[in-house]
């Protein structure tokens, strides 16, 4: 099994801990606001759909999304997503009636009741290390 580079990844020098750096991968910018557009998009079209399918949809998606680029070296990446959607949907619940804002501590509850997906790594460096050949 080798590695497949994606386009939408760049191979870079990781600083790991300690200062060591080892070959990782990292989403490029561009490619990462596409996706953060995508998903602010995706929640508008369901800011009406119940809190549960409204979980349901955004838990599916952030799996994919992990499932795929959840390569070590990228988990700030993931962070930056899982931290966005969890923003924009709190926006997006706002919006939904004329009543007001969904303010943080209310929203606290609603991800207690429905929680998002945290990010996960699916290819850990130990497992790239082993099947990288250079």
């Amino acid at each position: 099994m080798a590695i497949v580079v994606r386009r939408d990844s760049a191979v870079k020098l990781v600083d790991g801990l300690g200062g060591d750096f080892r070959v990782g991968l990292r989403t490029e910018k561009s490619r990462l606001r596409r996706s953060l557009r995508h998903w602010q998009d995706q929640m508008r079209r369901m800011r009406h759909l119940s809190l549960r399918e409204q979980a349901d949809c955004l838990n599916q998606m952030l799996r994919g999304h992990y499932a795929y680029y959840g390569i070590d070296g990228n988990i700030r990446a993931l962070q930056r997503v899982h931290r966005a959607v969890e923003c924009y949907w709190r926006k997006m619940l706002s919006s939904r009636s004329w009543e007001g804002q969904v303010w943080w501590k209310p929203f606290q509850q609603i991800k207690e009741r429905f929680p998002l997906e945290r990010p996960k790594l699916y290819l850990p460096y130990s497992e790239l290390q082993a099947i990288a050949t250079l």
